[in-house]
């Protein structure tokens, strides 16, 4: 059967409509792609406040805002076609392998340009922990948005109780000054078991994944990668601490027995919203979420303790613009608006799942209060923060950019190497073997494999761009002292 022209022309159609790179067909007016992953009711301000608020300010620019799941696998898949978004919403984790693969345009020529640039002031007024970060070969790749933290949360509750029934054995709530000691010894005193032995109350709970490991070794005094970032230092002895840890807190624990096969399958932020667990885990986003789902729970949040030294491990989401935007001035401009101090306050007035990544957002009295979004018929998304709440719910924040005095550094560090995702992925896959209870390897043996594995990967990669195996010395890694 001979095939038509109408659908011969359809499928040349088509064909070329894949291969062009996005934007490649230019108009009089300036549509920018804005890409990014949310929540829906995260619509209302990305779309509504950010999309159509650029709009506004700029008429001869179309927003063309898209929401999706798996974003990332998308952008290596528009960059493969030469397509990509001209406004990217990127984890920082994502970053360096962005920029590796070309993906990213550098934005020096921007942030110096003496017109539509950044002043020093304002670059200065980034976090130093996420900015420095960001230099590639002396280039910069995309502005810092936010900082998400890692923090302790407590129901005030549980302490509350503890305390009447033991009023000759009283407990603190966690604060700043608090060490692992401090931990292991409340974790056990809030852990509550029935007559018959069986545990009804848990003392502390996280999900098992790879940041609390990178936090509690960064507080042990350790590193993640040595200079190069090409060898791994999980497996030196402070590495060992940290594991050491996780397994002394895993008896008073739900969800940590359930990833070894016992105890409850429900996830940490369910039980402790339900009140069955004393102190949590977790990061700077599941605060409006436990309002949003448990009102009435009277919780707080500490900074997470302390052992050799402060750390606070977080992360942060960036804006950069892709190297096939055709329209990468205008891109700038937006991406530089949503950053500036103004923007940042109306993320986290609006979402407050992380403080901005602008320190005089963070400092200013607008700061310890927001707004929430609430919808017209009463639907609360975000729940508002009163200011009488500021010091239970958001003043932790500020412990991991205040400069420590005894190291004269911030507790807050974000990890990021260009084989940081893998890393992650081996730490997690550690982690629920070493609390199996059937588990036969030491914690030693299991860290060791843990590094080895991403050794492969990283000497396969250089392998394929034609380097020989980086140099490493005997267990435990590299003697120089790198970064997080």
């Amino acid at each position: 059967m001979r095939v038509s022209r109408v659908v011969l022309l359809i499928l040349f159609v088509a064909t070329v409509a894949c291969v062009i790179p996005y934007g490649s067909v230019r108009s009089s007016r300036a549509t920018l792609r804005f890409a990014v992953w949310g929540m829906p009711f995260e619509d209302r301000l990305f779309e509504d406040i950010y999309a159509r608020g650029f709009e506004r300010r700029y008429p001869a620019v179309t927003v063309d805002y898209q929401r999706y799941q798996d974003l990332t696998d998308k952008y290596f898949a528009w960059h493969l076609l030469g397509r990509g978004a001209d406004v990217m919403r990127v984890r920082i984790t994502d970053y360096h392998a962005f920029v590796a693969r070309g993906m990213l345009e550098p934005l020096n020529r921007f942030i110096n340009d003496p017109s539509i640039g950044l002043t020093d002031q304002e670059q200065a007024d980034y976090m130093p922990a996420i900015w420095n970060l960001l230099e590639v070969q002396g280039n910069q790749y995309a502005l810092p948005s936010d900082n998400a933290q890692y923090g302790l949360y407590y129901n005030k509750a549980s302490f509350d109780q503890y305390n009447l029934a033991h009023p000759s054995d009283l407990l603190e709530y966690p604060s700043a000054d608090w060490t692992w000691d401090d931990l292991r010894e409340t974790a056990r005193k809030l852990t509550v078991r029935d007559a018959d032995d069986n545990l009804i109350g848990y003392g502390i709970d996280f999900d098992l994944w790879a940041w609390p490991f990178m936090a509690f070794l960064a507080q042990a005094g350790g590193e993640l990668w040595d200079a190069p970032q090409t060898t791994t230092l999980i497996n030196s002895h402070q590495g060992l601490e940290a594991l050491q840890l996780i397994i002394d807190l895993l008896p008073h624990s739900a969800s940590m027995r359930a990833v070894g096969g016992v105890g409850s399958a429900v996830g940490p932020d369910k039980l402790f919203a339900a009140g069955q667990t004393a102190m949590l885990l977790d990061g700077s986003w599941r605060a409006p979420d436990l309002e949003r789902v448990e009102g009435d729970l009277d919780f707080a949040i500490a900074p997470l303790p302390r052992h050799r030294r402060s750390a606070v491990v977080s992360g942060s989401v960036l804006w950069a613009i892709s190297i096939h935007s055709n329209h990468k001035e205008s891109a700038w401009r937006m991406i530089r608006w949503m950053t500036n101090r103004e923007e940042s306050l109306r993320y986290w007035d609006t979402l407050r799942v992380a403080p901005p990544a602008r320190l005089s957002v963070m400092r200013s009295k607008a700061f310890r209060q927001t707004a929430g979004l609430v919808d017209d018929d009463g639907t609360i998304w975000v729940h508002p923060m009163p200011a009488e709440r500021f010091d239970d719910r958001a003043a932790w924040l500020l412990y991991a950019v205040t400069v420590d005095p005894d190291t004269g550094s911030t507790p807050g560090f974000v990890p990021v190497a260009p084989y940081q995702k893998d890393l992650e992925d081996s730490i997690e896959a550690m982690l629920k073997r070493a609390v199996a209870p059937n588990r036969s390897e030491s914690l030693r043996e299991l860290l060791d494999e843990a590094a080895e594995r991403v050794h492969r990967i990283i000497d396969r990669d250089r392998n394929a761009r034609g380097l020989p195996p980086a140099e490493r010395n005997a267990p435990g890694g590299s003697s120089s002292q790198g970064g997080f």
